[in-house]
């Protein structure tokens, strides 16, 4: 078994992007993974009927990115190439963003980790005189993260294993790997000082969701390894778990977050260190007084009499 690191050749076609339109001409096909969508649909279309709507809250992002997701997956698959030319404009960024979807999800929950093992509040420069607060950085980190993005976009790992070569997009591999780190480094820091309860929440979805990505991508790879003949290409696989799985994992997360096990171990969850709020100073501007300036004291009648 051998690992490599290299730049995608250009007859190379792209790792992330290899096999769409085959996918998108063939999508009927890939109907049959529809039931485990609709089961957690069914599991979230459950909690809102039963009114227990503040159990989606602490996955808001993820619960907005589900929608979005849908309506983007609704869009790609149903845009055909003799559309007008706006529609194909439009389908092209969508494509992009769909065809990223794995980055997109590795990336946020990156974003959630980081901020938690680093304890990131907020930020002030004194130099500068820039105050920076946490969601200023959150969306700073989104726009290195893009940047890194097309920055590495054609370069790739290869895993070599006996006759079979399998290619890996570098950055959605590297993000996977550094939120791997964070999360272990997470779960340090709660067993030796503690963790905040709606950090708890952070935790268990982080866990969740690598677990499940980390399974898929190993399928995939044991799909390589063993020549797995499917009726369907093993590119198709990236783009199945884009539209069926990776927008409705976080589902699982509500249901175990809430049950009453995790709810008492959550609530028995406090933070023993404390927490270092870097607070600007203020800026105290004395003016100096001038020789010909009147001064009042607080003379009274009496006193001011008697000096006369």
């Amino acid at each position: 078994m051998n690992l490599r690191y290299r730049y995608r050749n250009v007859s190379e076609p792209n790792v992330v992007s290899e096999g769409f339109k085959e996918f998108q001409m063939n999508f009927v096909n890939t109907l049959t993974h529809l039931p485990v969508s609709l089961f957690l649909i069914g599991l979230y279309i459950w909690k809102i009927y039963r009114k227990q709507t503040a159990h989606l809250s602490p996955f808001l992002s993820f619960h907005i990115s589900m929608y979005a997701f849908v309506i983007f997956n609704i869009i790609t698959i149903s845009i055909k190439p003799d559309m007008s030319r706006f529609l194909l404009v439009l389908h092209f960024w969508i494509s992009m963003l769909f065809i990223h979807f794995t980055y997109i999800i590795l990336s946020h929950i990156f974003i959630d980790l980081f901020v938690i093992v680093f304890q990131v509040t907020d930020l002030y420069f004194k130099i500068c005189d820039i105050y920076i607060s946490r969601r200023n950085i959150k969306c700073v980190l989104i726009v290195v993260l893009i940047i890194f993005r097309f920055f590495f976009i054609d370069d790739i790992l290869v895993l070599s294993i006996s006759d079979c070569m399998i290619r890996f997009d570098f950055m959605n591999a590297s993000i996977h790997l550094i939120n791997i780190i964070l999360l272990i480094s997470l779960i340090i820091q709660w067993k030796t000082s503690g963790i905040h309860p709606k950090d708890t929440y952070i935790l268990i979805n982080s866990i969740i969701l690598l677990l499940l990505t980390t399974i898929f991508e190993a399928i995939t790879v044991f799909k390589h390894v063993l020549k797995y003949n499917s009726d369907l290409p093993l590119s198709f696989d990236k783009f199945i778990y884009n539209v069926y799985y990776f927008p409705y994992l976080w589902i699982i997360s509500i249901y175990i977050c809430n049950s009453r096990k995790i709810q008492t171990w959550i609530q028995s969850q406090k933070k023993r260190t404390s927490v270092t709020v870097v607070v600007p100073e203020s800026l105290v501007v004395v003016r100096p007084q001038r020789i010909d300036e009147t001064v009042i004291s607080d003379f009274s009648v009496s006193e001011v009499e008697t000096v006369m």
